[in-house]
């Protein structure tokens, strides 16, 4: 899903294509008005030298319509270079830097509105043991399926993020409440125990809360302190989530 802010990142690429383009259809344009010129002109045919003149022109017809295609695929290859050197290879969500960008600029968003932001950070329990037991190829499908879950109970202005590894962070742009971030945790509990396809295991997670101001007002800050309440979740049990400054905690089989 795409936020307004990532735009900020890729101005200068999309500029770029946007211009490459324009140069190619112009040179698109003037290669066949030449063409079209060559095939309807009635040459005097004097000597060899129109011949050949005739001859090069056609040549540079050819070579102009092959720069048109290496230009095209020159602005595919930058297209898709712009959109993978900011997603992660494996999930396709945000990676690390783009994340950051989301959060600081949500957080700047709910400083000058006077709202709050909440940021989950979610660890899977126990994935070493997939890894190890069922191979890493397995494990990669069972982190594309984490992900999704985890976007299926969000909105379209959230964001999921894999921060690295079996961790994951969630940027809920917008909350009313502090406790609504534990609801969406408990969603994100609930749908990740469903049962999945017959060669995948199941994964529980434990999740940790920071919400914006009460748990910090710099990014970095919210990261550290969603981090350590995943771990105290961790602490009391796995399988459920807790909040930096316990204002929410539960355990999944209290809503499962």
């Amino acid at each position: 899903m795409r936020h307004p802010d990532s735009q900020r990142q890729e101005a200068a690429a999309n500029q770029t294509i946007a211009h490459l383009r324009e140069q190619v259809e112009g040179l698109r344009e003037q290669v066949v008005d030449l063409k079209h010129a060559l095939a309807t002109t009635e040459a005097p045919w004097v000597d060899g030298k129109t011949a050949a003149l005739v001859e090069a022109n056609g040549a540079l017809v050819l070579s102009a319509l092959h720069a048109t295609e290496v230009a095209e695929s020159a602005i595919s290859e930058l297209g898709e270079l712009t959109r993978t050197s900011q997603r992660d290879a494996l999930t396709g969500t945000p990676n690390r830097a783009l994340m950051l960008d989301r959060l600081e600029h949500a957080i700047a968003v709910a400083r000058r509105r006077g709202t709050r932001v909440a940021l989950l950070f979610v660890d899977l329990d126990r994935f070493k043991q997939v890894n190890d037991t069922l191979g890493h190829a397995v494990g990669d499908e069972v982190l594309c399926l984490v992900t999704r879950r985890l976007e299926s109970v969000i909105r379209d202005s959230d964001t999921v993020s894999r921060h690295g590894g079996d961790e994951f962070l969630v940027l809920l742009a917008d909350v009313s409440h502090a406790t609504d971030a534990g609801l969406v945790a408990a969603k994100m509990l609930l749908a990740l125990g469903e049962p999945g396809p017959d060669d995948l295991p199941t994964v529980s997670a434990s999740i940790g809360i920071a919400i914006y101001p009460e748990d910090g007002q710099e990014a970095a800050v919210l990261i550290a302190n969603a981090d350590a309440a995943m771990y105290r979740s961790k602490g009391q049990g796995r399988r459920g989530f807790a909040s930096h400054v316990n204002r929410a905690a539960c355990a999944a089989d209290a809503i499962l």
